[in-house]
């Protein structure tokens, strides 16, 4: 006749083989389903970074390769003042500060205007036609 022997425990363990199956397949469950929560987070996070890639301003001038930063200004086509006249023009206020930079490959300005309830607000302007591609807070 076959008999179940006990397993060598440690303290609160379980103290037969049938006990001891029972914990076991618990952990299994346990960790199959930390699992699948971890790949569905996974899954659902990857068409969210496709979306903000879809929906970034995009500027009609894309340097090719490595620009050093004291080139952008003889890259872009509008000067920085008719750039935030530009932005003046969509938010009415005071301009508190002026960039040329580079964003996701495309040469902008980003402007920030101080509105006239106080609040700051950031534009982006295309530096090839003065379009204003994004306005968000500052």
């Amino acid at each position: 006749m076959l008999r179940w022997r006990a397993l060598p425990q440690k303290r609160g363990t379980a103290k037969t083989q049938t006990q001891y199956d029972r914990t076991m397949k618990k952990q299994i469950c346990r960790l199959m389903a930390v699992g699948c929560l971890a790949a569905l987070a996974g899954i659902t996070a990857i068409p969210a970074m496709a979306q903000t890639q879809e929906t970034a301003p995009i500027g009609s001038i894309h340097p090719a390769g490595k620009v050093k930063r004291a080139d952008l200004p003889t890259l872009a086509k509008i000067s920085l003042n008719d750039a935030m006249k530009a932005a003046q023009a969509k938010v009415p206020g005071s301009v508190i500060s002026a960039d040329l930079k580079m964003k996701q490959g495309s040469l902008l300005y980003a402007i920030k205007i101080v509105g006239a309830n106080k609040t700051i607000v950031g534009i982006e302007i295309d530096a090839g036609d003065g379009k204003v591609l994004e306005v968000g807070k500052g």
